[in-house]
């Protein structure tokens, strides 16, 4: 009998979602759960919600049927192999910085043990508030001791050095 498990040897998976949506966040676990051989993921956070499913989206919320709070979705969830074992480079791509994004690559860091690589790209929406919470993500407790962390700026970032100058 074959095994019906499609994503057993992905090696490779490019994703587009919202890490800010829980049903959303429920697909990735169930999706990371089967791929055993994961070793390079790349999420495209896309926010493209029409004002319907946006104006009913706490009505159908996915919290209503977890057994813990939506915050806790990553710190409760059964470690995944791809996480323990095999996932090696990460890249999320239109990050924000809110805090439903914040739970993925804080997850990643503290669980992730051979992680070698995890690249955020910032959105160009990217918020004050929002980049001081994704710099908090370097001072995580690591799991991999081989891990480089890289937070790419947005593109239309203006840098200002202390002497008013730009690099």
């Amino acid at each position: 009998m074959e095994d019906p498990n499609l994503f057993k040897n992905l090696r490779e998976l490019t994703i587009d979602l919202d890490l800010n949506d829980r049903r959303e966040m429920l697909i990735l676990c169930i999706v990371l759960q089967r791929c055993l051989s994961l070793h390079q993921l790349e999420i495209n956070i896309k926010e493209s919600r029409s004002e319907i499913e946006e104006a009913t989206r706490n009505y159908s919320s996915v919290n209503n049927r977890l057994p813990y709070p939506e915050t806790k979705l990553w710190e409760q969830r059964e470690l995944c192999d791809c996480i323990t074992f095999t996932l090696r480079h990460v890249s999320i791509k239109g990050f924000n910085g809110k805090d439903g994004e914040m739970e993925f690559p804080r997850h990643l860091i503290t669980k992730c043990a051979k992680l070698e690589r995890l690249e955020i790209w910032c959105n160009h929406d990217w918020s004050s508030e929002g980049g001081k919470a994704t710099l908090g993500l370097l001072s995580l407790p690591r799991s991999s001791i081989d891990v480089s962390i890289l937070l790419k700026p947005p593109p239309n970032l203006l840098v200002v050095l202390e002497d008013g100058s730009q690099p």
